[in-house]
């Protein structure tokens, strides 16, 4: 039997090693690695709604359950508005989407989107809004565009595994009247008189930086050289990855200080059966207590001739040949040799 006296010091012994950390019947497990998963541009409208609403929302993604199973995070840029307005910006191409339809997003499990882009106020600034009170009715994030610029500045944030994770979406694509103001709705162009400084805001504030650009020239597999140097900058004032959109067809990947920037996804799930963007891909990257240091490359078919509206995954000799061409063109933006192996890894 312990003498009673002994009791105060057991108590206090126990109590010096809980609040240490030191006590040994139950280990600090580490924090989870969050998965995010990285597509293309998404355009819901013409042929793609009536093949949706005859095959049900989630038919887009039934091929690719082994890519956005388990993934926290889900982003793509939405490429058109949402609503049922009647009087069009005048250009060449204007997109809009029937409202039911961001049930495709949720059955897709995208849970993040730019807005930056070109079409997305095709509608006015009243599609605009729709889209945006829309998106947070039905729990998506959303960034690069608002009512006005201070609006438009705001990144998306997330809490996800313990971790906060800023994702800031610009678009420097035209029309400019496109364009977000101190007193108009639009998107958010990164101006330098705001933007590194916001940047560097958002890395002290959060982990984890992710910034979308909507930039480039379309059907180029290669990025402008400004494209390049704003990446490289973008990097130096705090971002922790990049990714690209506009283009519609994949372009080259760079790792620049240890991060990566990828220049263009290409297209994700879009309304359109042009035979010049018919291979794309996926990004699935695993963000822990290091930062970044693995991604995942999948090729995808986004042939809407041969997959309507339902991207396959590439296999066997096509995904090797998708590959290798993805590796030629990234290797002259890298100084050392990037090498994607023949599973689609890149190591950071």
């Amino acid at each position: 039997m312990i003498p009673r006296i002994v009791f105060p010091h057991i108590i206090l012994v126990l109590a010096i090693m809980v609040l240490w950390g030191n006590w040994p019947m139950e280990a600090v497990s580490p924090r989870e690695e969050v998965r995010i998963v990285a597509g293309g541009d998404v355009m819901l409208g013409s042929w793609v709604e009536d093949v949706v609403r005859a095959k049900g929302w989630s038919y887009p993604f039934l091929q690719l359950d082994s890519v956005l199973q388990g993934a926290d995070v889900v982003f793509s840029n939405l490429e058109a508005p949402f609503g049922r307005e009647d009087s069009a910006f005048e250009k060449t191409f204007t997109f809009q989407v029937s409202p039911d339809l961001i049930q495709v997003l949720v059955a897709g499990k995208i849970n993040v989107v730019s807005l930056a882009n070109n079409h997305i106020l095709d509608y006015g600034p009243c599609a605009l809004s729709y889209t945006m009170n829309a998106l947070r009715e039905t729990g998506i994030y959303f960034s690069g565009a608002g009512q006005n610029l201070t609006d438009a500045r705001q990144p998306a944030v997330l809490q996800v595994k313990g971790r906060k994770l800023a994702i800031a979406c610009y678009s420097l694509t035209f029309p400019e009247e496109f364009w977000a103001t101190d007193s108009t709705a639009g998107t958010c162009f990164p101006s330098h008189t705001f933007f590194y400084r916001d940047i560097k805001k958002f890395k002290q504030e959060n982990d984890l930086v992710i910034v979308s650009f909507h930039w480039g020239g379309e059907l180029l597999n290669t990025p402008k050289e400004y494209q390049v140097q704003l990446a490289h900058q973008t990097i130096n004032a705090g971002a922790d990855l990049i990714i690209g959109h506009h283009p519609h067809v994949v372009q080259g990947l760079e790792i620049y200080k240890g991060r990566l920037i990828a220049y263009s996804l290409g297209n994700f799930i879009f309304g359109s059966y042009s035979q010049r963007a018919i291979r794309s891909m996926l990004i699935k990257l695993y963000y822990g207590t290091a930062g970044i240091k693995q991604c995942k490359i999948y090729p995808i078919n986004v042939n809407n001739g041969e997959i309507e509206f339902q991207p396959k995954l590439l296999q066997g000799e096509d995904k090797i040949q998708f590959i290798n061409e993805l590796n030629s063109i990234s290797a002259e933006l890298n100084n050392q040799p990037l090498v994607i192996n023949s599973a689609g890894f890149i190591e950071l």
